[in-house]
């Protein structure tokens, strides 16, 4: 049994669910129709990024977060991470709601949230993408010389990097230059946010197979294939996703429209959460 204390990534404690042996850390709130948040994938990922929209949509709609294995409260075992993995976790949750749900997902969490749709339309109502990637960016299958790398990192030197990267320096670096525009966005507790899950135990296992491309997802074909409303909200700001990619994902799926919202970059759900969650709850309710 883990003895260590929840981290108090949103307002209310985790609950845990059971996927393949491990114990994945869950949160709900609200009373409505369903809402399912997916995080991104960075070295400090958590439940934590959709702290703005899990305490915005709960007025109207039964909310439900979790943290992906590797990440936030979940259990983070020594393992090579695939994006089936957290492809597999996405149904899990929807099926665990069992009933048609909205998925709201971030960067490389939004590539497998299309995939789950696609695996498991019947239990997706409608998506909303934040600065999603997996058709051009972080799309690549891991060749072999990604494993190589992924055994280096795996040691020491995976270790040593890993703590230079979730220092307070790293941490704010990241923050500041690739997570939010806004300068007053990175607040002591954002950035407090991130860096205990970051200095969680065995927090490094999930972010090294994103670092090598292990968790890159190609979803083109799926994202196709979706016959879900989907709606695209994206930071006018953002670099590392930048707002010029909108164009690849809206000529592939006529059911898709962009929003765009000013003064926001990667991160646009928990820098601009009031905006963000208008923009949903709109896009539902139609």
């Amino acid at each position: 049994m883990n003895t260590i204390p929840p981290l108090p990534l949103l307002p209310v404690p985790p609950t845990y669910v059971e996927w393949r042996g491990y114990r994945l850390a869950t949160y709900r709130a609200g009373v409505g129709r369903p809402t399912l948040l997916v995080h991104s994938i960075n070295a400090a990922a958590s439940a934590f990024e959709m702290r703005g929209p899990f305490a915005q949509l709960q007025s109207d709609s039964e909310v439900h977060a979790f943290d992906l294995l590797g990440y936030g409260n979940s259990d983070r075992p020594d393992r090579i991470y695939q994006a089936e993995d957290y492809i597999d976790q996405i149904g899990a949750q929807l099926t665990r709601i069992g009933a048609p749900t909205t998925l709201v997902a971030s960067s490389l969490g939004a590539a497998y949230a299309v995939a789950a749709a696609d695996r498991w339309p019947e239990l997706v109502s409608s998506l909303v993408l934040a600065c999603p990637v997996g058709i051009s960016q972080l799309s690549k299958p891991a060749g072999p010389i990604a494993y190589v790398f992924y055994r280096l990192l795996h040691g020491s030197v995976g270790r040593l990097i890993f703590r230079l990267l979730t220092s307070d320096v790293g941490t704010r670096f990241f923050l500041s230059r690739q997570a939010y525009y806004e300068r007053a966005s990175v607040t002591p507790e954002t950035v407090a946010g991130f860096a205990m899950s970051s200095q969680h135990p065995n927090a490094y296992y999930a972010p090294i197979c994103f670092l090598t491309g292990i968790l890159n997802c190609d979803i083109a074909a799926a994202y196709g294939r979706l016959r879900q409303p989907i709606l695209i909200i994206w930071g006018r700001q953002a670099t590392t996703t930048p707002v010029s990619k909108s164009a690849e994902f809206l000529s592939a799926n006529p059911r898709a429209r962009l929003e765009v919202i000013e003064r926001a970059s990667m991160l646009v759900q928990d820098e601009r959460p009031v905006e963000f969650s208008r923009l949903v709850r709109e896009f539902v309710a139609k």
